[in-house]
């Protein structure tokens, strides 16, 4: 494996990044009233925690850990993001249901 040695501005900044994706995912999760936007607020959180074991990961020269580590977050954001769309689709469908059954009675 070669040795590339960044600048230590280029390092911070992308440590900056990373951060600043987490932030924005999180103020989207919380801030926003929409299902679908609060869960790409969820996955821009998600992708930001991988990108920054992907980074902490070459940084320390253990690449193995680090993927194995994103693999097993990958796994686990499939497994988040595929109950939460099931559970908007429900909550959808369940608002709904109830709307016309008020605008009946």
């Amino acid at each position: 494996m070669f040795e590339l040695d960044l600048p230590l501005w280029l390092m911070d900044f992308i440590h900056v990044s990373v951060l600043a994706v987490f932030i924005i995912g999180l103020l989207c999760f919380f801030l926003r009233r929409s299902y679908i936007r609060q869960l790409v607020g969820l996955k821009l959180m998600l992708q930001s925690v991988s990108l920054g074991l992907i980074f902490t990961g070459w940084e320390k020269q253990d690449l193995f850990l680090a993927q194995s580590m994103i693999i097993s977050a990958l796994v686990i954001e499939a497994v988040v993001i595929g109950l939460a769309l099931t559970m908007i689709i429900q909550i959808t469908k369940h608002t709904q249901d109830e709307q016309a059954s008020l605008e009946e009675g």
